[in-house]
């Protein structure tokens, strides 16, 4: 694979222990390393815990993510509900759950959909908190909820906005722009944009707070197709670090099948297998006191699924109350104007003019301008694509407008009109949405005769993802572009939707009648009010609906309050404030 090199001065530590070393035993499993499961591993190995950490991907550091097309698709894992064939290695780093109804995107890795996702730390409208999906008990802990945890998320992860002494980006104007024709006063307009909190570093720091190097971000805008920079606050730059600071063990290339009580019903038994080059396949079991699933809606929901197969009492909720986000993608094709949202190659960045900067920077937030409840909000985002995918992007849109109804180039038959928009500036001056609102979370994730499938009849023709659309049409007109909704969705006999903000399918609740897990995160025994000691669930499954932004910042300090009342029932003590840097 080709490779990219950061900074000679940064040198990345290598966090994964060789799979092989796998204790037998450990006071603390977490499975998966995500938001949830990097949280569970760093806190409880400041408790004092022995952890162990089991990732199915591989462990990658800055330079390691290739910047060319043809080896990109060498990444890219495809399983197809309802299918027991797989395409491509069960250690991809983009991994894709696909159905006729809906495709599904996440990241495999050690730091999970962190390595590929777009940085975005927002905060959900405090209606949605209120809403009676979640539990009492988590709604009147709300207080706590946002000065404690939400604060501690906040400082391992470090969310800033792009700087003002950055170099401009022509997206800013662009997003203005889309909204300069909208039927808002032009009070309300000035108000509509903002620029998001980002996870990502803008000032080279020899080392961070726990001990990693991370030189400055350079705009290159390849965030999801992995920062090569080393900028990106992943989470092998902060939680996971902290972690083996602390004593944890990190394992990557092991694919957890279940968790069972073990045969003395003191603790669990984990079963994994390695999925390495040098793997038997053999499977294997480690112990542990606790076990804390972390690998994400699918990848926890699964685990749970095949070990309810396995004879583990889970409720019947299990699966339920699947949700994407409400995601939306939709583009501008050929506005009137530059936008530069296709990713650079990160070493020719520094000194542009006008970069494409992070994958996202800019939302228009049209929550506080749209009426009725809050689960009729929604924001609009701008979304760049990395260099990776430059060519097949432009392409797509190309094609894509070709056919769309809308000419730019009436003078000139089929093939000369799509050579001109493949050719021209169109690439630059198109740009692609990210909308964010509220489905119905009515989506099901089910596991039979060792096939797994999500269903979910018609998700798309739910109403948030017509007025969704309906707004980036809108903002499309003001860039005067070609509006072009995600393919997929736009033939009426399918509306199939994408989505990388899965949530749900091991809900919390009151009870195991109507969920999952309580508002701590412990898994309930069975469809009764009765818990299974030592079991929990800490990440985007666990979140009950969708929460109309993007959930990262809400898994974290979820993640962070589950694992705080961990350690008050345990008696643990948790030192958040001294950072033990990693030596390596």
């Amino acid at each position: 694979m080709t490779t990219t090199t950061p900074p000679t001065w940064a040198v990345f530590p290598i966090l994964a222990t060789p799979n092989t070393s796998i204790k037998s035993r450990y006071d603390v499993v977490v499975v998966g390393s995500g938001y949830g499961g990097s949280v569970a591993a760093s806190r409880c190995a400041r408790a004092g815990q022995s952890v162990c950490v089991l990732e199915k991907g591989r462990e990658w550091r800055p330079g390691d993510f290739s910047e060319d097309f043809k080896e990109f698709t060498t990444e890219v894992q495809v399983t197809v509900g309802g299918l027991i064939d797989q395409v491509g290695k069960p250690n991809a780093l983009f991994d894709f759950f696909f159905t006729d109804d809906l495709t599904v995107a996440h990241g495999c890795g050690l730091g999970g959909t962190s390595l590929i996702n777009a940085n975005v730390a927002i905060d959900m409208e405090k209606a949605v908190f209120k809403d009676s999906e979640w539990p009492k008990a988590i709604r009147n802990d709300r207080k706590e909820l946002f000065s404690t945890d939400r604060r501690h998320f906040r400082e391992m992860m470090k969310p800033l906005p792009y700087p003002d002494d950055y170099p401009h980006l022509f997206k800013f104007d662009r997003m203005e722009e889309s909204i300069s024709d909208l039927d808002i006063e032009d009070l309300a307009k000035k108000q509509l944009l903002t620029r998001l909190d980002l996870v990502v570093t803008f000032e080279d720091k020899i080392k961070n707070h726990v001990g990693v190097p991370q030189p400055q971000c350079t705009a290159c805008g390849n965030c999801i197709g992995g920062c090569n920079v080393g900028s990106k606050n992943t989470l092998n730059m902060n939680y996971l670090p902290d972690a083996k600071a602390h004593g944890a063990e990190l394992f990557t290339e092991v694919e957890v099948l279940t968790v069972l009580r073990s045969a003395d019903s003191t603790g669990w038994d984990v079963t994994y297998k390695r999925i390495d080059d040098n793997s038997t396949g053999v499977e294997q079991t480690v112990q542990a006191t606790f076990v804390i699933l972390g690998a994400g809606a699918i990848g926890s929901t699964q685990v749970l699924l095949r070990s309810k197969e396995g004879g583990l009492n889970v409720s019947n909720q299990l699966g339920k109350r699947f949700s994407t986000n409400g995601d939306v993608i939709a583009s501008s094709f050929c506005g009137d104007n530059v936008v530069n949202a296709i990713g650079i190659p990160f070493e020719t960045a520094p000194g542009v003019d006008h970069p494409p900067g992070p994958t996202i920077t800019t939302a228009a937030d049209f929550r506080r301008f749209t009426p009725g409840r809050f689960d009729k909000h929604h924001v609009v985002e701008d979304f760049g694509i990395p260099v990776g995918l430059a060519s097949p992007y432009i392409i797509g849109l190309a094609v894509k407008a070709l056919f769309s109804g809308d000419d730019k180039y009436p003078d000139l038959d089929d093939i000369d009109k799509f050579y001109k928009a493949v050719k021209s500036d169109a690439g630059d001056k198109s740009l692609t949405f990210l909308g964010i609102s509220h489905d119905d979370a009515r989506g099901v994730v089910s596991f039979n005769n060792n096939i797994f499938d999500i269903t979910w009849e018609k998700v798309g023709c739910e109403s948030n993802f017509f007025e969704v659309n309906g707004r980036i049409k809108n903002m499309t007109e003001g860039l005067g572009g070609t509006f072009l909704p995600y393919p997929k969705w736009a033939k009426p006999q399918m509306r199939s939707v994408l989505t990388a903000h899965p949530l749900g399918g091991c809900s919390m609740g009151e009870s195991g009648k109507t969920a999952v897990v309580n508002h701590a995160g412990q898994v309930f025994d069975g469809n009764t009010d009765d818990l299974l000691d030592g079991l929990m669930v800490v990440d985007a499954a666990i979140i009950p609906r969708p929460v109309g932004v993007n959930p990262l910042l809400t898994i974290g300090m979820l993640a962070e309050r589950c694992i705080r009342l961990l350690a008050e029932r345990q008696g643990w003590t948790i030192d958040y404030d001294t950072f033990t840097p990693l030596v390596y």
